[in-house]
C-alpha cells in the first residue's frame, strides 16, 4: 500500500487491575510498548505514542526511535480521550490509521501487513482483523472518519462511533489469536509471557483457523493432515524417550499443516510461503521440505525428517508401507520411464530416512505409528 498510514499506540491508562505499570512491563528483551512500536514500524506505519499517567516514565523507558510522542492531559477521562489526542496530531497525508493499546502486545507484523493490503483493496472502509469469527485489534480506520471521532459527544467511545459506520466495515480473517489477547491482570500477563515463549508456533486454535478459514482445505485433506500429525508426534515422542531432543510441538504443528497448499505446483514450498506469510517461520521451514528428500536434502534436523517420513507412511487416514506408497500399480495416469526413475529415487530416499530413525529407535516406525494413532 503506497498511502501513508499511522498507528496510534495507546499507553495512557492507570494499569489499576494489573498492579504494575503495564506500558513498561518486560516482554523478552523489550517492554510491551516497545514491542507494539516495533510491530508497526516494521510494517512501515508512522507511530504516534499517546501517554498520560506516568508519561515521563514512558518517555524515559521506551527506546529512542523516529516516533511522535504525545502527552494527553485528559487521560483520567479514559482511553477515548487518548485516541482523540492522537488523532489531532495526524498529518493530512495519513489516509488511514490503526488504533492499538499497548496491552495487546503480540499482534504479528504479518497481520498488520495483511490489514494494509486489505485497506488498499477497500479504500474508505474500516478494516477489522478477525480470528475465529471475532473482531480484534487493531482496526484500520480511514482518516475521513477523524472529524466524526473528534466531534463525538455520546458515550461508548470509539466503538460507538465505529458502530455508526458498520456499512463500511470489512473483516479480514487472520491466523493470529493474539489480536484477542490483552492483559488487564497479572494472570493475563503470565499468559502473554507463556505465549511469547512459543511465539513462532501456531496454537491449536491458530492451526484450525489456517486449515478451515485461511486455506479452506477440503475435509478429507484436513483429516489426512491430522493423522500425519498424530503419527509424527508419536515418532517424536519415541525419539525423545530414546534420549534425543526433538521439539514435539513443532513436529505436531508442521505435520498438521503440511498439505495446506496441496494441488499447487511445488506444494511443499508453496505451503511454506503461506506459513511464513502469516508469521510462522519455523513451521514453514519444515513444511517447505516435507515432500521430497530425493534431491539431497537428507542433512535436515530430526523434526523435518519426522514430518517427512510420517507423511510417507500415512495415505489418507490409514497407515501404509513405503512400497505401497511408491507403487507404480493402480496410478491414474501412465508412468513414463523418467517418472518411474524419479519415483524410485524417492522411494530410496524415504527408505534411507526410515532406516535412520529405526536404527535409533530399535523398532519399526509402523509399530510406533500404530500405537500412536487414535481411531
Amino acid at each position: 500500500m503506497n498511502a501513508r498510514l499511522a498507528a496510534v499506540v495507546l499507553a495512557g491508562g492507570f494499569s489499576s487491575r494489573m498492579k504494575q505499570f503495564k506500558p513498561l512491563l518486560p516482554l523478552g528483551a523489550d517492554t510491551v510498548t516497545d514491542r507494539v512500536i516495533s510491530t508497526f514500524l516494521s510494517a512501515g506505519a508512522d507511530v504516534y505514542l499517546v501517554a498520560g499517567y506516568r508519561h515521563e516514565d514512558i518517555l524515559a523507558g521506551v527506546k529512542s526511535r523516529d516516533i511522535t510522542f504525545i502527552y494527553n492531559p485528559d487521560y483520567e477521562q479514559g482511553m477515548f480521550s487518548s485516541i482523540q489526542a492522537g488523532l489531532r496530531r495526524l498529518k493530512p497525508e495519513h489516509q488511514a490509521f490503526f488504533i492499538q493499546p499497548v496491552d495487546i502486545p503480540l499482534v504479528r507484523p504479518a497481520t498488520i501487513k495483511k490489514l494494509m493490503a486489505a485497506a488498499a483493496e477497500n479504500p474508505g472502509h474500516i478494516i477489522y482483523p478477525a480470528f475465529g469469527g471475532k473482531r480484534g485489534h487493531p482496526p484500520l480506520i480511514p482518516s475521513a472518519l477523524i472529524p466524526a471521532i473528534l466531534a463525538w459527544q455520546g458515550g461508548g467511545g470509539l466503538k460507538a462511533v465505529l458502530d455508526t459506520q458498520e456499512k463500511t466495515a470489512r473483516e479480514v480473517a487472520v491466523a493470529d489469536g493474539s489480536i484477542l489477547l490483552d492483559m488487564d491482570t497479572p494472570q493475563d500477563y503470565q499468559k502473554i509471557l507463556e505465549r511469547f515463549r512459543r511465539y513462532e508456533l501456531p496454537t491449536d486454535e491458530e492451526r484450525r483457523e489456517i486449515l478451515y478459514t485461511i486455506c479452506r482445505l477440503p475435509a478429507e485433506r484436513i483429516k489426512h493432515c491430522l493423522k500425519v500429525a498424530e503419527a509424527a508426534a508419536a515418532i517424536a515422542r519415541a525419539l525423545n524417550t530414546a534420549g534425543y531432543s526433538v521439539d514435539t510441538e513443532i513436529v505436531h504443528a508442521a505435520a498438521g499443516l503440511h498439505d495446506i497448499a496441496k494441488g499447487q505446483p511445488k506444494h511443499d514450498i508453496a505451503g511454506g510461503e503461506v506459513l511464513r506469510g502469516v508469521g510462522f517461520g519455523k513451521v514453514a521451514d519444515i513444511v517447505a521440505v516435507h515432500s521430497d528428500l530425493a534431491g539431497g536434502n537428507t542433512a535436515l534436523p530430526l523434526e523435518a525428517k519426522v514430518v517427512y517420513i510420517a507423511d510417507k507412511l500415512i495415505r489418507g487416514e490409514k497407515p501404509v508401507s513405503l512400497e505401497e506408497r511408491y507403487s507404480l500399480d493402480n496410478r491414474p495416469f501412465e508412468v513414463t520411464p523418467e517418472a518411474a526413475e524419479a519415483i524410485k529415487e524417492r522411494l530410496e530416499a524415504a527408505k534411507k530416512v526410515k532406516k535412520e530413525l529405526e536404527d535409533i529407535l530399535e523398532r519399526s516406525l509402523e509399530e510406533i505409528i500404530d500405537g500412536g494413532l487414535t481411531a
